[in-house]
């Protein structure tokens, strides 16, 4: 026999195991790539979806919170992810996802009044209100069935295809009240890591206005939406309020609702608070829509005596609008008014002082009218009555202080 064969042969075969050795390892970790990573890195995206639908929820809470408190709220939003790093395996580069403001669309209110000068602008007609949702879409590299979410006047919910899932629900109608958030302002931003969504009050208040539809014409809402009538139920609790809701894109209550129209119960007045926030970039501008009597109206006053008149500025929203100049004047009947203010302050308002003369022949009716433009909602009048017996005080309103009268408009 050939000892040196004997020996290659020794020395030839441990390196044979280290080579089969080293394919299985590879083998192995090639069967990881393939399988494990893949299932490894869907399962951080999926959890990732999970956290973001939360950041999504908390929008709509600091959204809510901004229209509550008046101020400016950041949130954080994470739109992408970052995996874990494993030895020896590869990862795919960092998922992205995009958060963007969706395409302007306009909810309808028609058939509110209110009382007093506010029915002037409140008045039954047909009030467009713009608005927009914000959508968050993933890019992710191996959860392809992502869902995308979606922050739309106040309700939360996943979006796939046509096929959507409320996440957190908003009640527009909440017994005898209306409550709506618009929101304005262009949005797109892809990113992997977090950044922060600013949400500032562009028309924020705590008041409410008075409003009702009629036996013959019902207040509705007409919102656009996504939503399907069921889903749409739920939201709405089923509320005693509400007297029905229609799609007008079809009349299964499983698909999209197209536009859906809520029809409030008639001769029932509701408070209604509107407002709107902005996020990205926007003017954040307020315009003065229409003018509204606070304090004064109706009043009754000595001769030589005073009354205080007060006007509030409001947008379209009903919230307040400061720096806008309003001019009065008697329009019928003695007297002056002169203003206490050159213009409306951070509550809209504006007042002013009607001073009636020394001498007055039995009781004269006097109309005060005060306004910033020439349209009915622009103006408001003031109905005073003056009587003829002198003020024990001259100077003193209807047997008040100073400035003070008896009549109070429609808030």
């Amino acid at each position: 026999m050939n000892r040196d064969g004997v020996s290659d042969d020794r020395a030839v075969s441990p390196l044979i195991g280290a080579i089969l050795l080293l394919a299985i390892l590879m083998t192995m970790l090639a069967l990881l790539q393939l399988n494990a990573v893949p299932a490894l890195v869907s399962e951080a995206e999926f959890d990732h979806n999970q956290r973001v639908q939360g950041e999504m929820r908390d929008l709509a809470a600091g959204i809510d919170r901004s229209v509550t408190t008046g101020t400016s709220q950041s949130i954080i939003l994470t739109p992408g992810v970052r995996y874990q790093s494993r030895m020896f395996l590869l990862n795919p580069p960092p998922a992205t996802g995009t958060v963007r403001a969706g395409e302007p669309k306009t909810v309808t209110i028609e058939n509110a009044t209110a009382p007093g000068e506010t029915g002037d602008y409140w008045n039954g007609s047909p009030k467009p209100i713009e608005t927009r949702s914000l959508i968050y879409t993933p890019d992710y590299n191996e959860y392809h069935d992502a869902p995308q979410t979606v922050y739309d006047l106040g309700t939360v919910y996943n979006r796939v295809g046509e096929t959507t899932l409320v996440t957190d629900g908003h009640q527009l109608v909440n017994g005898r009240t209306i409550s709506l958030t618009a929101l304005r302002g262009e949005v797109s931003h892809t990113s992997v890591d977090r950044t922060l969504l600013e949400v500032r009050p562009s028309s924020t208040g705590t008041r409410t206005v008075s409003v009702s539809g009629t036996e013959s014409k019902p207040l509705t809402l007409s919102i656009p939406t996504e939503l399907t009538k069921n889903q749409w139920k739920d939201i709405l609790k089923n509320d005693g309020h509400v007297a029905e809701y229609e799609c007008s894109a079809t009349e299964q209550a499983d698909e999209p609702c197209g536009t859906l129209t809520i029809t409030l119960e008639r001769n029932v007045t509701y408070e209604m608070q509107l407002s709107r926030v902005s996020v990205g970039d926007d003017s954040n501008t307020w315009t003065e829509t229409y003018l509204t009597d606070i304090e004064g109206s109706n009043a009754s006053v000595p001769a030589g005596g005073r009354q205080r008149l007060v006007t509030e500025v409001r947008d379209e929203f009903d919230n307040p609008v400061s720096g806008v100049s309003i001019e009065a004047d008697v329009s019928s009947g003695p007297g002056t008014v002169t203003p206490t203010v050159s213009a409306s302050g951070t509550d809209g308002r504006t007042a002013f002082v009607y001073e009636a003369p020394e001498t007055v022949s039995g009781v004269q009716n006097i109309t005060v009218e005060a306004a910033f433009g020439d349209s009915n909602r622009e103006r408001v009048a003031f109905e005073l009555q003056v009587w003829g017996e002198p003020a024990d005080n001259p100077g003193q309103g209807n047997g008040g202080n100073p400035g003070q009268g008896n009549g109070t408009g429609n808030r």
